[in-house]
């Protein structure tokens, strides 16, 4: 764990996580104070505040709001079906496990746990979840894997992490989906107060590893994987 607790620590210092980018829409139910002008101390604000507004009006639409407007998955359309399973999802952490139904939806009900609970729950994202299991594999193989869902970035698409890892001959393990999101969140917790301080939030560490993935993590698995190929032509 020690040596995976490092490399996140230098990483932190190359990858400034005060950079993350992530723009929130002007639908955003939450008035962000004008003085906060950086996407990052936005994202902040809104992490911290936004579940102040789930005891007070609509939460289903605030649910919505957090999936397809701040999330981008335009694609989860709101009906009594996936009002149901929300609902289900949100009894599901308290019971902490989760159905498989659950967690096929696991990047969007994720942010919706992660604005919930800020300090309990961290956005089970695509990205996050590759360059997690990245560094855990070389790092900290004694720690199963995570389960990683369908994303959408063009960079990662190119390197399938599921059959560089399977190539490499190493053995490793991948969590159930019943403990996957709880593991994660539990890792996360931990790892981001070794990384950032004891007064962190885990977020601050799903933010880095947000952003690493694309560059950082790929141009990493460029260097460290090679497949050679013999060919031997009988004639």
């Amino acid at each position: 764990m020690q040596k995976i607790i490092s490399v996140l620590k230098e990483l932190s210092v190359q990858h400034d996580v005060k950079n993350y980018n992530w723009q929130i829409p002007e639908s955003c139910p939450l008035a962000i104070p004008d003085h906060i002008t950086s996407n990052f101390d936005r994202n902040i604000y809104l992490k911290e505040n936004l579940h102040t507004m789930l005891k007070q009006g609509d939460c289903m639409s605030i649910y919505y709001w957090m999936i397809q407007e701040w999330g981008g998955i335009a694609s989860f359309k709101r009906n009594d079906i996936n009002d149901a399973k929300i609902l289900k999802f949100i009894k599901e952490l308290d019971k902490k496990s989760l159905t498989k139904i659950s967690f096929e939806r696991i990047s969007s009900f994720s942010k919706v746990a992660s604005f919930m609970k800020p300090a309990e729950y961290v956005i089970y994202d695509s990205r996050v979840i590759y360059a997690l299991n990245w560094l855990l594999f070389n790092y900290a193989p004694a720690i199963e894997l995570f389960p990683q869902p369908q994303g959408r970035n063009s960079e990662l698409v190119k390197y399938d992490m599921q059959t560089i890892l399977r190539l490499s001959g190493k053995q490793h393990a991948y969590r159930s989906h019943k403990k996957a999101y709880q593991k994660y969140c539990e890792l996360m917790k931990g790892l981001s107060v070794e990384v950032y301080g004891q007064d962190s939030q885990p977020y601050l560490l799903e933010m880095l590893l947000f952003d690493i993935a694309p560059q950082h993590i790929v141009k990493d698995i460029e260097n460290r994987v090679s497949l050679k190929i013999d060919l031997e032509l009988k004639t």
